[in-house]
């Protein structure tokens, strides 16, 4: 059976996600793992640490009570475990998807301020460029819905690291239309990339995709443009090193995307 893990710690946002999470699992018959982990504060991780600064059963109840309503969202149609886990949210995410090996990693992210994207970019988007397991990034008003068309946002750089298995297995399994989106800022760069596109769709071929070139000095507001008239359900990135989806650009599609986007490395193991 497949597994999807929700990191949840009961904010707002968390909790939207998890419930994306939740049907999801639901939709493609997997089982949901929630994980909160308690995670120290700075100013007190090298000094040994009073029971009482730990409200570890008051994290239980609240576990609990996501863990039922969850059940109730989705007419008790999945099973649902509890992780509770002292330590770090990066390390212990990490070292779950190692003994789960996960279909994804389904994560929140907030959109409201400086100080709440500083403290996402230890967890969310570390994740999302790190994590060598697919990562689903839900927007904080994204609801669930049937997964019915995918795209992929591709560079068309590094054509053959595409991680075209998964990428796939993904479309198949949700029996999908499958679309290609490539946005340069000028049209020079989108005629310079057209063989690389022509290797693209032969590497995808099992899957029809239907390509879109766009002219937008922004990047990922042309995607995210051009995703949202197509009426994308889900938005396929390959963080990179250097490239399209570099740093700074991983970042902006996680925090202003309106669609959920799934993170997949060139190395992400095989589900």
């Amino acid at each position: 059976m497949k597994t999807i893990i929700a990191p949840a710690d009961f904010s707002m946002v968390s909790n939207n996600s998890c419930l994306y999470a939740a049907k999801l699992a639901a939709d493609i018959k997997a089982e949901l793992v929630l994980l909160h982990v308690m995670e120290l504060p700075l100013a007190v991780a090298e000094y040994p640490v009073s029971v009482d600064l730990i409200d570890e059963e008051g994290v239980e109840k609240e576990l609990e009570t996501l863990k039922n309503d969850l059940l109730t969202a989705t007419d008790n149609k999945i099973n649902i475990r509890q992780k509770n886990i002292l330590g770090s949210p990066e390390y212990e995410i990490r070292q779950l998807c190692g003994r789960e090996k996960p279909f994804a990693v389904v994560m929140g992210t907030h959109s409201y301020g400086v100080l709440d994207r500083f403290f996402v970019e230890s967890t969310t988007v570390y994740t999302a460029r790190h994590l060598h397991y697919p990562v689903i990034i839900v927007p904080p008003d994204a609801k669930y819905q049937k997964i019915k068309k995918i795209a992929l946002a591709s560079d068309l750089k590094d054509i053959y690291e595409t991680p075209a298995r998964e990428i796939e297995g993904i479309v198949k399994m949700f029996n999908a239309e499958f679309e290609v989106f490539y946005v340069a800022k000028n049209q020079k760069n989108i005629n310079r990339n057209s063989v690389a596109s022509l290797m693209l769709d032969h590497i995808l071929l099992d899957l029809d995709p239907k390509f879109h070139f766009v002219e937008n000095e922004d990047i990922p507001e042309g995607v995210r443009a051009i995703a949202k008239e197509h009426g994308i359900d889900l938005l396929i990135i390959i963080p990179k090193k250097h490239g399209l989806f570099h740093k700074s650009q991983t970042k902006d599609f996680i925090f202003y995307s309106d669609i959920p986007v799934m993170a997949i490395h060139e190395d992400d193991p095989a589900q």
